[in-house]
């Protein structure tokens, strides 16, 4: 029994708790920074295994175009980590993922 509920954690650890979510901006092809880190341009998918509610600063930047800066967020119930916290407690920690995608609009320079 221990065997199995270990292998089950190591599955969620390595596995269960990658969240994604598209990243795309208006105009298309703005160059993204996330937590300051160049991740190249937009239309971008991004995955990791963040806790839930981790916040990552989003920086978008294209010529013609003023700096944009927000947030991504894990802010939606995943029903996966939700069945597995109730055997296990554990996937909890991933209960909430991103969403789907984010839009940002950016503001053109006049």
């Amino acid at each position: 029994m221990r065997k199995l509920i270990a292998l089950a954690i190591a599955f969620f650890f390595l596995f269960g708790c990658a969240s994604s979510t598209l990243i795309k901006s208006n105009p298309p092809g703005a160059k993204l920074y996330l937590n300051g880190q160049d991740l190249g341009e937009t239309p971008y998918t991004y995955s990791d295994r963040a806790a839930a509610g981790t916040m990552r600063t989003v920086t978008l930047k294209k010529e013609g175009y003023k700096d944009f800066n927000g947030t991504i967020k894990r802010e939606q119930l995943s029903v996966g980590a939700l069945i597995g916290g109730i055997f296990l407690l554990i996937p909890f920690i991933w209960i909430l993922e991103y969403p789907p995608q984010y839009n940002f609009e950016m503001e053109k320079i006049q």
